[in-house]
């Protein structure tokens, strides 16, 4: 059987923002549930990656390809508090992990939660939020629509709002 990560859902997204402890903690868990990041993305991010101007994060993603990624105003908000203060960023790449770990540990969330979980959760928010299929393979960076279609393993939670949503109108 094949083990597909299963994205947090809504609730789950906002007991994990709530749990977090530090201000570190805080940046790191959303600005990947709000960017879609890998995990090595954020690790490497410098302030010269953003342009606060257009409101957005240019990175050199998996495979040297270069994107864009849109940022939340809460991101903004983080990212602007970051590099105004010096904090140690960028972090590690373990410390970020660990940072994840730690948060889902004390907001009690029962199935395995990673930074890659973050990104899956991103992207079904993205799509469930009425985002487009094809922006959403921008920004995360896939060269393929297939490997985004993987990141949207919807639950039958989902699948049921999302008829809800439409059907009915």
């Amino acid at each position: 059987m094949e083990y597909k990560r299963e994205p947090l859902e809504g609730d789950e997204a906002l007991v994990l923002r709530n749990s977090c402890a530090s201000f570190e903690e805080t940046l790191v868990i959303n600005v990947l549930l709000d960017s879609g990041m890998r995990v090595s993305e954020l690790a490497s991010l410098r302030e010269e990656n953003v342009s606060w101007q257009r409101n957005c994060i240019t990175l050199i993603g998996k495979g040297g390809k270069r994107r864009i990624i849109p940022m939340s105003k809460r991101v903004r908000l983080l990212l602007l508090d970051c590099f105004s203060h010096e904090l140690r960023f960028p972090l590690a790449m373990r410390t970020i992990q660990k940072y994840v770990k730690v948060v889902a540990d004390r907001a009690r969330i029962r199935k395995p939660v990673s930074p890659h979980v973050l990104r899956h959760t991103f992207a079904v928010t993205y799509i469930h939020k009425g985002g487009n299929l094809r922006a959403l393979q921008a920004i995360l960076g896939h060269s393929s629509i297939t490997t985004t279609d993987i990141y949207l393993n919807y639950s039958g939670i989902r699948v049921c709002e999302d008829f809800e949503k439409i059907w009915d109108k």
